[in-house]
């Protein structure tokens, strides 16, 4: 592949990505919003903050907890 393609692709990867983080922002923010409980945790937690930095925080999704197992087809569950 020539080299200016490799970098065209590696510019629009990084654009996709950012994309898609903006995306998962606002949709965050749109469901925090929309829930009182969760708007008044959510300024409960950005209240210390300088201003200016308030509104380039983004809520931080929990990781999941215990481990993926996947099954394989036919094995039982222990009982």
């Amino acid at each position: 592949m020539p080299r200016d393609r490799l970098e065209r692709t590696v510019v629009l990867n990084e654009v996709r990505e950012l994309d898609r983080q903006h995306r998962m922002r606002e949709g965050m923010m749109k469901r925090i919003n929309a829930n009182p409980g969760l708007k008044n945790a959510y300024e409960t937690l950005v209240k210390d903050l300088p201003e200016d930095q308030r509104k380039g925080s983004s809520p931080r999704l929990p990781a999941p907890r215990g481990g993926l197992s996947p099954r394989t087809q036919g094995q039982q569950p222990a009982d």
